[in-house]
């Protein structure tokens, strides 16, 4: 498995949301197939950036990719508790954490028939 890590080192609010979707639309687009999103110096996020995330989450799949957070400040730990944040992505305390996730459970998304119309 291939990965990309897109480093994101500042709160994410109005000011940069703009910025961070065009980063995240950015790692979809990579050739690798594991994707992690490291949010370890990210102490808040609005609710906007919530839904890029849980949206590139769902197109990363559809694309037989996975999308996994690093994640270390309390705040936002926090956050994606309240959202129920971790029932849709993995969350790992550091970069070594996600590497072995990865290492280990290749990503192998559902194989579901599609009948022709």
């Amino acid at each position: 498995m291939s990965i990309q890590t897109l480093v994101w080192d500042e709160n994410i609010s109005l000011k940069n949301i703009d910025k961070f979707k065009r980063c995240i639309d950015q790692i979809l687009l990579s050739k690798k197939t594991g994707l992690i999103l490291d949010l370890e110096k990210v102490a808040y996020m609005n609710e906007l950036a919530l839904g890029i995330i849980a949206n590139a989450v769902k197109e990363a799949m559809k694309m037989k990719k996975e999308i996994v957070i690093i994640n270390n400040q309390k705040t936002l730990k926090t956050i994606f508790e309240i959202v129920s944040f971790y029932s849709l992505v993995k969350v790992f305390s550091n970069r070594q954490q996600a590497l072995h996730y990865f290492q280990k459970n290749i990503f192998r998304p559902s194989k579901k028939k599609v009948a022709n119309g």
